[in-house]
């Protein structure tokens, strides 16, 4: 047979544009040559301005960008496109001439740009202002901050149920996100790791989020580690969706199968004739995938798992494998799925996949937006404390970003020290060790200084592994009291050993963190648990208590009591890395959990301890310390296992 092969160059853009302009729905067919004189103005040189000036996050090809483009559009036609319900009023149809052009704008700018980092969203805004001012834009962006920082005011001209008094005087126009902005309520009772300060990055991102998913359009949210992609997206669909919107939440990994995720999937979903299934009538599934590129490559270079999920999107369903040809069609379901940049174990997309999404990149956040963020958490929480020190909440957010800052771009990870990566998490611990402290009683400055300190030793220098980085690190935090505390290293450390710590009172209700300024109390103190921890056990634990092994203890004890608390301990065999665990966990008074290996354990017992612990934890609501050692990993997928506990508590088919 005869092939012609046409290369993307040779082919171009326009015949995508031509295609999509020919299906323009029948109230938008007046404004096709419009349309057609926005891309031929628009579209070719923000392409060249992409893949000139900005570096992407994933790669994409410049069709898959034009299909972004017309999905985001067609969006923002839904309203005027119903076929049921009354009709639109001439009054609203009358403003469309004038929402065209900024329709498309808004598009353009996130569906070309949408994958760029934060340096090539700059380069971008500076090369549309220009192109927008050469075009005579009829509605150019104001001049502050950058195109991204602004969302479309339609007038209300796709709102046909409100109360037309309340929208008669708006004006089609350009608005920050920002405004109008919910103001947050942070209750007492509210846990760290669920508070979500609204930004302008979340604000956008929900957004989007809903206005594709509403839509029946899959998006895709790229960014680093860190950079609350899975957080956002799990608080929009759990609390900011309509209730015909169901969630589902996954998790790949290296190991994850094609069988296993279409097991999942296929046991969410109800049958609703021969040979269709999907959720329950007048619901719609969203499936949440995170780190959708962790699938290991098969010999081909393929990634099963999220072959499966092309084949959804290309044909609308796969074939079930008990039937032998038999083709399972699933209705009423959407995929939504997060993926950090390629590089650590993450694998390059194909452009057959991402052809299918919009994306929708999480960058690092700037300093005004962490200021934000912890200023208030951290604003809410010294506010009940009496005292000067509840005056330093800027001050402490401010020190904490700077040191921050300063460690992601001097200890940079080389093989000898492979772990200094460090994200927004690690800065987050920061906050959340501060909240520890008890805020009913009145509090010095001095004494949350010395916290602060504390804790970025705590998060930071205990994960460095040189006398010569701890020294460059300690130099840098006493830089920061001088700086932003005005204040000496030996007024606010007074000791030779900073300690805190929730133990020194025994069987306290509650435990309060405070600091520790008396060790040789402490000392006895922990003598005292470990004896009263050798009564009740029956393997006894015969420790020297010295004073590293004395901090070691402190250290743990303090990630214990964390929600959600995970550490990694390094160090020789022998060097008590697991008896100082099982100390601190009885000082918590927490179980212990450890699996016991045979010769015969193997994937299915190990499910099943994770499967008794979880239920222990869960239903039983008992706190658990689960205690796991490198001579305990007998297969890899026990450590894929385990990477799903702290963040999502997701095993899939357990």
């Amino acid at each position: 047979c005869g092939m012609v092969y046409l290369e993307p160059q040779i082919l171009g853009i326009k015949p995508f544009v031509t295609c999509w302009l020919n299906t323009l729905p029948e109230i938008m067919v007046p404004f096709k040559e419009q349309f057609q004189t926005l891309f031929d103005t628009y579209l070719e040189p923000s392409l060249a301005a992409l893949r000139k000036n900005c570096r992407e996050m994933i790669a994409t090809m410049n069709s898959s960008l034009v299909d972004s483009i017309n999905r985001l559009l067609e969006c923002f036609f839904a309203p005027f496109c119903k076929t049921e319900g009354p009709a639109i009023p001439e009054e609203k149809s009358a403003m469309l001439p004038e929402l065209i052009e900024p329709w498309f704008i808004f598009s353009l700018v996130w569906a070309v740009p949408a994958s760029c980092d934060s340096d090539g969203r700059k380069n971008f805004d500076m090369h549309l202002r220009k192109c927008m001012k050469d075009a005579n834009a009829s509605m150019p962006f104001p001049k502050e901050g950058l195109v991204f920082d602004y969302k479309l005011d339609d007038g209300g001209a796709s709102i046909f149920d409100d109360d037309e008094e309340e929208i008669k005087d708006r004006k089609i126009c350009w608005v920050q996100w920002t405004e109008n902005m919910p103001e947050l309520l942070i209750t007492p009772e509210s846990k760290f790791q669920d508070i979500i300060v609204p930004t302008m990055d979340t604000v956008r991102s929900e957004y989007l989020i809903e206005m594709l998913l509403v839509n029946k359009k899959q998006l895709m949210c790229v960014g680093p580690t860190g950079t609350g992609k899975s957080l956002t997206i799990a608080n929009k669909l759990s609390f900011g969706m309509s209730e015909e919107y169901i969630s589902n939440f996954l998790m790949f990994s290296a190991r994850t199968s094609a069988n296993q995720t279409q097991d999942i999937i296929d046991s969410k979903l109800d049958k609703r004739r021969k040979g269709v299934f999907g959720p329950p009538l007048g619901k719609e599934f969203v499936f949440f995938v995170d780190d959708f590129n962790m699938p290991a490559l098969e010999v081909y270079g393929a990634q099963p798992p999220i072959e499966l999920i092309r084949q959804w999107l290309d044909h609308r369903g796969w074939y079930d494998r008990k039937v032998i040809g038999a083709f399972k069609n699933l209705v009423d379901i959407n995929f939504l799925v997060a993926l950090g940049p390629p590089g650590g174990g993450r694998n390059p997309l194909t452009s057959r996949i991402v052809r299918h999404f919009n994306i929708l990149t999480f960058c690092d956040l700037q300093d005004e937006s962490k200021e934000r963020i912890f200023d208030t958490i951290l604003q809410n929480h010294l506010s009940s404390m009496p005292g000067e020190g509840r005056e330093l909440s800027s001050t402490v957010t401010k020190a904490t970003i700077k040191v921050y800052n300063t460690i992601c771009s001097q200890l940079l990870p080389t093989p000898a020290k492979s772990h200094y990566t460090f994200n927004l998490r690690d800065l987050a611990k920061v906050f959340q060790g501060i909240l520890m402290l008890d805020m009913s009683k009145a509090r010095p400055a001095m004494e949350v200084q010395r916290l602060w300190y504390h804790e970025c030793t705590r998060v930071f220098a205990d994960r460095l592994v040189n006398d010569a980085d701890r020294t460059w690190f300690d130099d840098l935090l006493k830089e920061c009291l001088v700086s932003n505390f005005e204040t000496k290293y030996e007024d606010v450390v007074t000791d030779d050993m900073l300690l805190f710590g929730d133990f020194m009172v025994p069987n306290a209700d509650p435990k309060m963190y405070d600091y520790i300024d008396n060790v040789e109390k402490m000392v006895l103190i922990l003598q005292e648990y470990l004896e009263d921890y050798n009564a009740l056990s029956t393997a006894q634990m015969k420790l020297v208590l010295f004073l590293d092994a004395v901090c070691h203890v402190t250290r743990i004890s303090r990630v214990v009591r964390q929600p959600l608390g995970n550490a990694l301990l390094l160090g020789v065999g022998g060097s008590g890395r697991q008896s100082l665990t099982r100390l601190a966990a009885h000082m918590a008074e927490y179980d212990l959990f450890q699996i016991e290996l045979s010769k015969n354990y193997g994937v299915s017992e190990w499910r099943e301890d994770l499967k008794t612990m979880l239920l222990k934890a869960g239903l039983q609501n008992k706190s658990i310390v689960f205690l796991f050692c490198d001579t305990q990993i007998k297969a890899e997928s026990f450590l894929e296992d385990i990477n799903n506990i702290p963040y999502s508590a997701l095993i899939p088919l357990l």
